[in-house]
């Protein structure tokens, strides 16, 4: 009987390797350190999202603003609106107003017309000729912005007008993502 070749290796050394390679190993690709800065960004996003999905911010709608008229230093200033925001008009009672050279003020609702208005309509009416689209009227009233000058001095000043028509989740305004949340 010959006996079988005698291993260059001793014989503990082909043991361990053999249990090595049984054992599967996985490769250390991330440190323990950063395995936990991932798992705090992740949650941080989880709780970012379920922010931006409960926190509703405002809508505006943005128009032209005339003063039309003043008395007793009381000045009435029509804003002209686009049509679709004529339902959501009549649920706000304030208007931001910005004239170039006066500043931003808001301004109280009084009234909301019921109806658009033509342009043609708006010239007879107001005896304006800057609206030329069809319009939802909002008429307020705004305090003096300068003490000093009568209130006919502001007769015919044009600015610009926002009203708050409704709101939106936050999470809709996100790019590319926002556009299955919007309502």
């Amino acid at each position: 009987m010959t006996n079988p070749p005698r291993s260059i290796f001793r014989k503990d050394a082909v043991r361990r390797y053999l249990e090595g390679r049984e054992k599967s190993i996985l490769p250390r690709l991330v440190s323990p350190r950063t395995f936990i800065y991932l798992w705090f960004l992740l949650g941080l996003l989880g709780m970012s999202s379920i922010i931006a999905w409960f926190t509703k911010v405002p809508m505006y709608a943005s128009g032209k603003a005339i003063i039309v008229r003043s008395s007793n230093q009381r000045i009435v200033v029509a804003t002209f609106f686009e049509p679709q925001h004529l339902s959501s008009l009549r649920k706000t009672k304030k208007l931001f107003l910005n004239f170039a050279d006066r500043g931003a003020r808001t301004a109280a609702i009084i009234t909301v017309q019921p109806e658009i208005f033509s342009p043609d309509t708006i010239q007879k009416r107001f005896a304006i000729a800057q609206i030329t689209r069809p319009s939802a009227i909002a008429i307020a009233q705004l305090e003096p912005i300068d003490k000093n000058l009568p209130a006919s001095a502001y007769l015919g000043s044009v600015g610009h007008a926002q009203a708050e028509v409704g709101s939106q989740r936050l999470i809709s305004l996100l790019p590319l993502i926002g556009q299955f949340f919007e309502q």
